[in-house]
Parts: structure tokens; sequence; C-alpha cells
């Protein structure tokens, strides 16, 4: 039996997502579960903690929306439209140019543009408009997928 390269790729859709999920919904439980810091303590060791399940979360919506973006193969995976595929497009995109403008903020020298006031908004906007991308377009599939399966029944 012979596969082609779209059939092994195609596979690997609902595994890579399923993995960022879990990675994403670990992460959400180890921040959430993180004991305080102790009181006398610097912080130190928390803040570390904390930058480590912020880049495991991230690690793990990277492979999320990866996963989403890799077409189905015959027969098995979700097929997205061409529309949600641009949403989860922008959904890996977006944090990275948030990200960029954030260093942008902080490496930039002094200008009386204020780059640091737009770069911060840009962060704000990039970081948090990806989630929401990625849960409209998973919901907008859900409707599909429910209006194709039980269409527009009238009670009689």
């Amino acid at each position: 039996m012979r596969w082609s390269l779209r059939a092994v790729v195609g596979s690997l859709q609902l595994p890579v997502a399923g993995l960022g999920l879990t990675i994403v919904a670990f992460t959400w439980w180890g921040a959430y579960t993180l004991p305080p810091a102790p009181p006398g303590s610097d912080g130190f060791a928390h803040g570390l903690a904390g930058f480590f399940l912020l880049l495991f979360g991230l690690v793990g919506f990277v492979l999320l929306v990866v996963g989403l973006l890799i077409p189905p193969g015959p027969g098995y995976g979700i097929d997205f439209t061409r529309r949600q595929r641009w949403l989860f497009a922008y959904a890996l995109v977006a944090p990275l140019v948030g990200v960029a403008a954030f260093f942008a903020a902080v490496f930039a020298p002094s200008n009386p543009l204020g780059i640091e006031d737009y770069s911060f908004a840009v962060l704000s906007l990039g970081v948090g408009s990806a989630p929401l991308a990625v849960l409209v377009s998973i919901g907008w599939k859900a409707v599909h997928v429910a209006v194709e399966r039980y269409g527009t029944r009238t009670s009689q």
C-alpha cells in the first residue's frame, strides 16, 4: 500500500492539535496551582516558574494552531474553509507581531512619536486576539457542522 504525502501529513492534523491543546491545558493547570511565593523571599523562583509556564503555554498554543492549519487527509480530520484557515494563520502571526512590537518599544531609543504607547497596544491586541480567533474559527466550524447535520427543521 502506497501512502501519499497528503495522507501522511493529513493524519497528523488532530494529533498535533491535540498535543498542543494538552500542553495548554497543563500549563493553565500549572499556573492555577502554582503556590504563591513564600513571605520574605524575593520571588525569583516564582517568577522563573511563571516565565517557563508562559513559554510552555506559547509552545502549546503554536502546536494547536499549526495542527489545525494542517489540511486533513482523505476521509479523516477536520476540513476547515479557507476563511477559517485565515483565522488560524492570523492566530499564529498576531502574537509574533505583538512580541516584535514589545521588543521595539524596549530596545528602541526614546523618540517623540511615542512608540512605547503604540507598541504595548499592539502587544495587547495581538496576544489577546489570537486565542479569540481560534475560538471563533472552531465555533464557526461547529455551527456549520450542526446546520449541515440537523438542517433547518420546522415543527409542524
